[in-house]
């Protein structure tokens, strides 16, 4: 079950990569805001399949306010670094803005329902979540600067996804084992007590059937 909030992930980070090159081109630091005078150099995105195209139109309603405030919030309270990327394609690059917007919404919808139902889970996927985020940013910014310590930093965050991967594995095994237990202890059950469960579905065909006839003779 947790593996369906990964494809919306990699989009995700997909963008972030692309937020990173986006303020690189700028030759401003992470930190500063780009000036009136100042362009963001855009590459040209090859043109879509028609799968793609389809996809992203059915996709491009407008969050409400509230929801896109909540998807912010999300990202600023566990990886504020890629808030203030996706915060900066509002006014450059409005397009990727939605986009990523849209991607949190997603993301952040899918834990809320892990969230209310399995809070071991949830915990793993956040934690997934933050680190595939943070490995994202981190390989853009060593692909084109890489010093030691960021190479370091992520071998060191691939590292935990390999261990969160493990931890994930172990959590849908242990799931897994415990719906074993019920489906032997159901079928146990019906194995131990056939007979009776036989008589006694018979007895309810009977009492309907009976109370069909009786309803047929009242009409006439």
């Amino acid at each position: 079950m947790h593996s369906s909030i990964f494809p919306s992930c990699k989009r995700l980070l997909l963008i972030s990569g692309c937020v990173f090159y986006a303020t690189v081109s700028t030759g401003l630091p992470l930190s500063a805001e780009p000036k009136a005078s100042q362009t963001v150099n855009i590459v040209k995105e090859a043109p879509k399949k028609a799968k793609e195209a389809k996809k992203e139109s059915k996709s491009s309603t407008s969050l409400s306010p509230q929801r896109e405030k909540q998807a912010l919030e999300f990202a600023r309270s566990h990886h504020p670094e890629l808030a203030e990327l996706i915060q900066r394609l509002k006014k450059h690059r409005p397009r990727e803005y939605k986009r990523a917007v849209r991607e949190l919404d997603t993301t952040l919808t899918r834990l809320e329902r892990f969230k209310d139902r399995d809070s071991d889970r949830y915990q793993l996927i956040l934690e997934r979540w933050e680190i595939d985020s943070r490995i994202r940013l981190l390989a853009a910014r060593v692909s084109v600067k890489g010093t030691d310590a960021e190479k370091s930093e992520l071998t060191s965050l691939i590292k935990q996804r390999v261990d969160l991967q493990l931890d994930m594995l172990r959590l849908e095994k242990k799931s897994t084992e415990k719906r074993l237990q019920k489906l032997d202890k159901s079928i146990s059950e019906i194995e131990e007590n056939r007979d009776r469960l036989i008589e006694s579905e018979l007895k309810k065909i009977k009492r309907t059937m009976k109370k069909s006839g009786s309803k047929t003779n009242n009409k006439k």
